[in-house]
């Protein structure tokens, strides 16, 4: 049976054992990584949006060139996309799922898929980050190989 996106919400707060005041998002955190679900009537869907990470301003190229071939035909982002949030200048992983495909069950499969596909992508961001720190200067740093194999699909 289909739920509405409010109910799906209320039933994944219900098992990861949070409140859900019945508004339009609910965001929990999962392993420090910050997940919102926001209800799209408009689409007759539901968000998942994650934040995973600011950017290094001195590796930019090589990161944005990582995120747009994981984006291709989602290869890497496990159905979602990732982008970056112009309101806050960091790097976001985004996925809409319509409501007829969802039940309680398979939307918390997805949620689950979500969290780990985003967890991947701050790892990824972080490494970025932690490679422009440690190196001399901004053309040293080489470029660190992406968390996906030869055919684009994530390695976990």
């Amino acid at each position: 049976m289909n739920m509405d996106a409010k109910e799906l919400i209320a039933d994944i707060a219900k098992r990861i054992g949070l409140e859900y005041d019945g508004g339009d998002t609910f965001s929990f955190e999962a392993d420090g990584l910050v997940v919102a679900i926001s209800s799209l009537p408009e689409l007759d869907a539901v968000a998942l949006t994650g934040d995973v990470g600011e950017p290094p301003p001195e590796r930019l190229e090589g990161l944005y060139k990582t995120l747009l071939g994981a984006n291709h035909f989602f290869g890497g982002t496990a159905g979602a996309t990732i982008s970056l949030d112009p309101d806050n200048g960091r790097i976001a992983l985004c996925r809409a799922l319509p409501l007829v495909t969802l039940d309680g069950e398979k939307f918390y499969a997805e949620v689950e898929r979500f969290v780990n596909t985003a967890e991947t992508w701050a790892k990824v961001v972080a490494d970025y980050r932690g490679a422009a720190a440690e190196a001399p200067d901004e053309g040293a740093a080489e470029e660190r190989p992406a968390l996906f194999g030869a055919g684009g699909f994530m390695q976990v």
